[in-house]
């Protein structure tokens, strides 16, 4: 034996995270095809613009962040497989070091909707399709599906010391809480609570974007000394919906509040029907000003005199 093939010998040898699918683990994704047709259907779709208004109103629908701008792959658990995922746009796919039971695929495979994000090793699992064999999205509403998908996902051995990499579950988010956690420059996934309905994918272009005005650091002092001005928020008495009037400590009207995004509008309609203490800036582009964030019910608001723009 020579000296560099002993000294290579003691080395541990890294394992690849991900591995490429061979033939036959893509010739049996591809019977799974042909058992569930409706695998070769689009899971995700970009909201008409006319079904906004319908589904935001009528319909009951849950939403979360899109972990991906790409389309969810498919999580496929075959008998005699490793795990993998599979993205059937690109056809190709990737397998995990996922350690399973002996006998878990014996009643059939499982597929589930998930996305991969590589980078972060991050595998977020949104949806289940086929359950040990079984048809899930052609006969059970999302909400059911959720169920099976818990139960499946809690059968799973919780310790994976091979993975080398995180996998969770979305936490979908009601209809009726989407404004505290809404972001107009991110995509949102939109799952109605529907059978065989492709969710949506959307994202806000109406929106206007708080842009940050970037101020380089100086060494002289500013003799502006800047206040930070908070106001009385009420509903204005001109009937309008999100109409808002914005008052100084002693009640005098200081004019009609900005509103420039909708969770800060929706938050105002849930709270603001007696008067709510605002954080205000003055907006020249619009000669108003333009409530920034709402504050603690017991915040003291800033008198008249501060709001030299009025």
């Amino acid at each position: 034996m020579s000296i560099r093939s002993s000294t290579f010998q003691g080395e541990k040898k890294k394992v690849a995270r991900f591995h490429r699918l061979d033939t036959q683990h893509i010739l049996a994704i591809e019977a799974l095809y042909k058992k569930f047709p409706f695998l070769r259907d689009r899971m995700e779709i970009h909201m008409p613009y006319g079904r906004a208004k319908q589904t935001f109103t009528r319909e009951c629908v849950w939403v979360w962040p899109k972990f991906d701008r790409r389309p969810a792959g498919y999580l496929v658990f075959l008998d005699g497989f490793a795990p993998c995922i599979w993205w059937p746009e690109r056809q190709e796919g990737m397998t995990f070091r996922w350690i399973l039971p002996p006998g878990f695929l014996d009643n059939g495979p499982v597929v589930c909707l998930a996305n991969l994000l590589a980078g972060e090793s991050m595998v977020q699992v949104e949806d289940i399709l086929v359950h040990y064999g079984a048809d899930m999205w052609s006969t059970k509403t999302y909400s059911k599906r959720w169920d099976v998908l818990q139960t499946f996902w809690n059968s799973l051995p919780p310790e994976q010391p091979l993975m080398e990499c995180k996998v969770q579950l979305v936490q979908p988010i009601a209809l009726e809480d989407w404004s505290h956690h809404y972001n107009a420059q991110i995509y949102w996934i939109i799952q109605p609570d529907c059978m065989r309905q492709p969710r949506w994918y959307w994202k806000d272009v109406v929106t206007q974007h708080h842009q940050v005005e970037f101020h380089p650091p100086t060494m002289k002092r500013n003799p502006v000394v800047q206040h930070v001005l908070y106001a009385m928020c009420v509903p204005s008495k001109c009937n309008l919906p999100d109409n808002y009037s914005l008052l100084s400590q002693e009640g005098t009207v200081l004019g009609v509040a900005s509103i420039n995004s909708l969770a800060l509008s929706m938050k105002l309609r849930e709270i603001a029907a007696s008067g709510v203490p605002v954080e205000v800036q003055w907006n020249e582009r619009f000669s108003k000003y333009q409530v920034v964030r709402i504050l603690p019910a017991d915040t003291p608001v800033t008198t008249a005199s501060f709001f030299h723009h009025k």
